[in-house]
């Protein structure tokens, strides 16, 4: 199973940093991932902060830290022209070699949504269209653009593997085709009990990667696990004696990937460091571009 970390972390949200990356690379997480967030709504939950995924990443990569993948959780389609944003990805798979792995949904901010114009058709109109331009242009050389132009791509470019963050069956049958993953929402291992880590028909075939919004309780180890609901997301909840077990559940659930969040780490490292040490349990390495890896069997 691979692991990233979702910066930045709700915490100190301007803390995404030098510092902070170079712990985490020391700490030795493996990715790092972003989130693509240009309002944040004032409903009383929303707890997001403004990121432009594309600087986010282009920052990290640009520190020569080892990570082996910088992934985006998510590209929103409705924000970027799909042309820009093929030529974003272009960039940041040049300045990572090849090593980005390209997240994209439509976006789940409905308020964010209408001030571009995007009702739930128009989203899902918006979505397929885009992924399918990307598709086009990153891995087909440009097919259906018209004769007056050409997308050009670096020497030794490699189309970077394409996770789509979706539950809606149609869009999932109408790309499935066309991706290497399905991103699914954060669950308890009950629930991944219950329903299995693929989501809707049509992501079947399709390997995993889960975001997981994550509390490490460091001062009582033997909480046991629950589920804080925050609203927009919920948050599983545990002690430090149960992390290393509850990591082995989600990588014999069949997961390939688990991205994690820490939306109470408190600076102190304490949580990145309890986590970090347990994933270093899990984590095989993943050669740059890879996809499709096998999870690793639970541990004894």
């Amino acid at each position: 199973m691979r692991t990233g970390l979702l910066l930045p972390l709700y915490d100190a949200p301007w803390q995404h940093d030098l510092h902070r990356l170079h712990q985490v690379a020391e700490l030795g997480f493996t990715g790092v991932w972003t989130r693509d967030v240009p309002l944040t709504e004032n409903d009383g939950v929303d707890r997001a902060v403004a990121g432009d995924p594309v600087a986010d990443l282009a920052h990290a990569m640009g520190t020569g830290l080892p990570f082996e993948e910088f992934g985006t959780a998510i590209l929103c389609a409705g924000y970027r022209h799909p042309l820009s944003m093929a030529r974003s990805v272009v960039m940041l798979q040049q300045i990572s070699g090849n090593r980005l792995v390209l997240g994209i949904g439509a976006g789940s901010r409905s308020n964010v949504n209408a001030l571009y114009g995007l009702d739930r058709e128009g989203r899902r109109e918006n979505l397929i269209h885009t992924v399918r331009t990307l598709d086009d242009v990153l891995r087909r050389g440009g097919r259906l653009l018209p004769d007056t132009v050409r997308f050009e791509t670096p020497p030794r470019f490699q189309a970077p593997p394409m996770l789509l963050a979706s539950g809606d069956p149609t869009v999932l049958t109408e790309l499935a085709p066309l991706l290497d993953g399905h991103m699914v929402p954060g669950a308890s291992p009950e629930a991944l009990d219950e329903t299995g880590p693929t989501g809707p028909a049509g992501a079947a075939r399709l390997p995993s990667t889960m975001q997981l919004s994550l509390a490490v309780n460091t001062a009582d180890r033997s909480m046991p696990l629950g589920v804080r609901d925050l609203g927009r997301i919920s948050v599983v909840e545990v002690g430090a004696l149960g992390v290393g077990p509850l990591l082995r559940r989600y990588a014999a659930s069949g997961l390939d990937r688990l991205v994690l969040h820490l939306p109470f780490d408190d600076l102190t490292g304490r949580q990145l460091t309890c986590l970090a040490a347990h994933l270093r349990e899990l984590t095989a390495a993943v050669p740059a571009g890879a996809v499709g890896a096998r999870p690793l069997a639970a541990a004894t």
